[in-house]
């Protein structure tokens, strides 16, 4: 009977086409009753174009709110049926299941069984494995620092800081997220600027689930301090000396994506300017690009700017795959270079340089493309198109002196394009309390024009636009001008997001912001006018809802509307059902 039971598990199992290969192979070897960790990706994601539409105007507090707000809404409304299905199977098929906002995903340990019986839902776009890998890049070079009488690490000095603070900027009142292996919060050149918020002091452990990020390994406590090291114990290594770190411990060492996307959501919840990651997922290992280009579109959509190491793998810098994802995400601005042109997202990737201007030797090269994702399909590398430019810019890397873990007053001395990140994120940090109204796309631009280039003219994929200089980024920030507007969109804007993915299937999925309270009629209209379904009809509150409409039966394939109107106005948009 069980091996009866096994044929008919695996049958069903060419049938899922929700269930990804590899997954469907590692079921294969598991004995059916043993619990496989999973990630289960359910058809739809935000649109950010709707969230920044609807928060023109707004302070970066009030756009992550906004933006943390329609992420929940999003993934609370597509995940409903299929964690409410989830609840109805036997015990001891799952565990631990863990929803998802900044992706809307769910990390879940489940039976071959259970997979089987929840894969053929239309609302889930795949399920695959949750494959542990090293995340952390390591650094190429570790070595205790000597005593120095130098007042400033070589990095800092390299790329113009004190010229900054000369200007009375040190990035003060920008929280900095530095999402690594956790800080050492007592070292001295730290533990006066570390984020505390009521119930939390210094940050949070995700690898452990507690309240204590101490590091006990190193990386992180040497990224911390490239970022905002004031110099108390003798050599500043900050670039932003003044700015507030938040220490978020993620499981670093053969990790999956849970701890990182944990700390991305505690980032947006409080409130962090700037996220500083040096790790990320190598090619090899088949990272799950659809997701985390997800993540960084939501990153972008609550306007933080977001510093990551490109990776230590050198590479060919005419050829694709060497850049760590999700460095090889798109940034938020696009140089004039970057001729082959495609979406937008947080990412800024760091590359590493020497003493010299020199590229490390170590330093990923290459450019990126996503011409066969779904659903981008942008930045092709078919002549005469370039694909994506990478790195987007360097900084500092090579023999980086910062704070070290097991001595609240030493340093050590690493190398890495790990240490290249914190040093742009500090950058971040003083173009934002210079000027607090930039958006990550204006903040990303002043770095790359105002970069040292190196390399071939313009943009590469060497050094990307160069090495950075932040005093020369300052001054540009400075005279970005400033609309003058604050507050949110206009109190009688009515704003409709994409009609879910184009074309839907099963469900339409979409967001509706208004900014007055007002009776609304939500309706689906055919082709020639007819209205075909109501979705909501009845007052509607101020602010953002998020619908998912399940298509009934009797509606078939074609064009339709989707229409919002009241008494303040109408918006629609055009959507294809293919049932």
């Amino acid at each position: 009977m069980k091996a009866l039971a096994f044929l008919m598990l695996f049958t069903a199992m060419a049938f899922a086409g929700t269930i990804t290969p590899e997954l469907s192979e590692i079921m294969r070897e598991t004995d059916g009753g043993d619990l496989i960790r999973v990630l289960i990706k359910p058809i739809g994601m935000v649109d950010v174009e709707y969230v920044m539409n609807a928060t023109q105007g707004m302070d970066r507090a009030q756009t992550r709110e906004f933006a943390a707000e329609v992420m929940k809404d999003r993934a609370a409304s597509s995940q409903a049926g299929i964690l409410e299905q989830i609840a109805t199977l036997p015990t001891g098929s799952v565990e631990d299941v863990h929803p998802f906002w900044i992706v809307n995903a769910i990390a879940i340990s489940m039976t071959p069984e259970a997979i089987i019986e929840i894969s053929d839902r239309d609302d889930i776009l795949y399920i695959r494995f949750m494959r542990k890998t090293n995340i952390l890049i390591e650094p190429v070079d570790v070595h205790t620092s000597e005593p120095s009488s130098r007042a400033n690490a070589w990095g800092v000095d390299k790329i113009g800081a004190p010229d900054v603070w000369a200007m009375g900027y040190y990035g003060s009142g920008i929280i900095v997220s530095v999402v690594d292996t956790g800080v050492n919060y007592n070292h001295v050149d730290l533990q006066d600027h570390m984020w505390s918020d009521t119930g939390y002091t210094n940050g949070w452990d995700f690898a452990d689930n507690d309240d204590d990020p101490m590091d006990q390994s190193g990386h992180g406590t040497h990224c911390a301090g490239s970022v905002a090291s004031d110099g108390t114990a003798g050599t500043t290594c900050g670039v932003a000396p003044s700015a507030t770190i938040m220490a978020l411990r993620v499981g670093t060492t053969f990790s999956d994506e849970q701890d990182v996307w944990d700390a991305f959501q505690f980032s947006i919840d409080h409130g962090a300017d700037v996220i500083s990651t040096s790790l990320g997922w190598p090619q090899w290992a088949g990272p799950d690009r659809y997701s985390w280009r997800e993540t960084e579109n939501n990153v972008l959509a609550a306007g933080i700017c977001h510093s990551i190491a490109a990776g230590n793998e050198s590479g060919d810098p005419y050829s694709p795959g060497d850049i760590r994802t999700p460095g090889d995400v798109p940034p938020p601005w696009l140089h004039p270079d970057q001729t082959t042109t495609g979406g937008l997202s947080a990412v800024v990737t760091v590359g590493a340089t020497d003493i010299s201007d020199n590229i490390a030797s170590f330093s990923s090269v290459g450019y990126s493309t996503w011409m066969y994702d779904a659903p981008w399909y942008d930045y092709a590398d078919t002549a005469p198109l370039i694909g994506l430019i990478d790195p987007d810019i360097s900084g500092p890397g090579v023999n980086i002196t910062s704070c070290t873990y097991n001595n609240n007053s030493g340093y050590t001395t690493m190398s890495g394009t790990s240490m290249a990140t914190p040093h742009l994120a500090g950058c971040m940090a003083l173009i934002l309390e210079a000027n607090p109204a930039l958006s990550p796309a204006q903040v990303d631009s002043v770095l790359e024009v105002t970069a040292l280039d190196l390399g071939d003219a313009g943009k590469d994929n060497i050094f990307g636009s160069g090495r950075v200089q932040i005093y020369e980024a300052v001054v540009a920030a400075l005279n970005v001008g400033v609309d003058g507007s604050t507050g949110s969109t206009s109190e009688s804007g009515l704003i409709l997001s994409v009609a879910g993915s184009n074309p839907s299937f099963g469900s339409l999925m979409f967001d509706l912001y208004t900014g007055v309270s007002a009776d609304m009629d939500i309706s689906i209209f055919d082709i020639t006018g007819r209205k075909v379904a109501v979705i909501q009809n009845g007052s509607v509150s101020q602010g953002n809802h998020s619908f998912t409409w399940r298509v009934p039966g009797n509606i078939g394939n074609g064009i339709y509307f989707l229409r919002a109107y009241s008494d303040q106005g109408s918006v629609s948009e055009r959507f294809t059902l293919l049932r």
